[in-house]
């Protein structure tokens, strides 16, 4: 059994703190009880409305992402036991307030084995968030943070492409 808690340093991500909000993912959604699956940039007011501060809409993102999650670690032979951040881009704020929100993300896991997954509604949001911390990415040590992405296959290139300019490990599940 792994315990798990959010590593200090995202404490950062807060929305006390200018951040986006960070909570563990309950193993109901992750379909893990044993994972370290966290959910980053919670709308600011979700913690009202519903169990764990998540919407039914992001629950069901959730829900029909992790059971790929799984199958892609167990596929490219990634750790289970690795932190699993689940970024949400909200499609509701601004491409920039994600894509800031991404960079600070991003900033803390240089350097460290974690895993991020983007999820959204929206997954020209999710590229567009990406493509606009581009610049700043790049600069960061992210050879040993795999970005594993559930999504659209139109998109599947150019994350892919944006991953390896970043030196991250790429890996790709159509969601359908």
């Amino acid at each position: 059994m792994v315990a798990c808690s959010a590593a200090p340093s995202l404490e950062l991500l807060s929305p006390e703190r200018g951040g986006a909000g960070i909570q563990r993912v309950p193993s109901t959604l992750s379909g893990r009880a044993d994972a370290c699956v966290y959910i980053v940039n919670l709308p600011a007011d979700s913690a009202s409305l519903g169990i764990v501060g998540y919407t039914p809409q992001l629950s069901e993102l959730i829900e029909d992402a992790m059971p790929l999650v799984w199958h892609l670690l167990a596929r490219q032979s990634l750790s289970e036991q690795l932190p699993i951040y689940l970024f949400y881009v909200n499609p509701r704020d601004q491409i920039g307030t994600n894509a800031a929100r991404l960079l600070q993300l991003l900033q803390l896991m240089s350097g460290k084995a974690q895993i991020w997954v983007p999820v959204s509604t929206s997954h020209s949001a999710i590229l567009h968030s990406l493509r606009l911390i581009l610049p700043e990415a790049v600069r960061l040590d992210l050879n040993y943070s795999s970005l594993l992405y559930v999504g659209d296959n139109a998109n599947r290139k150019p994350m892919k492409a944006m991953a390896e300019a970043c030196g991250m490990p790429f890996c790709f599940h159509a969601l359908y």
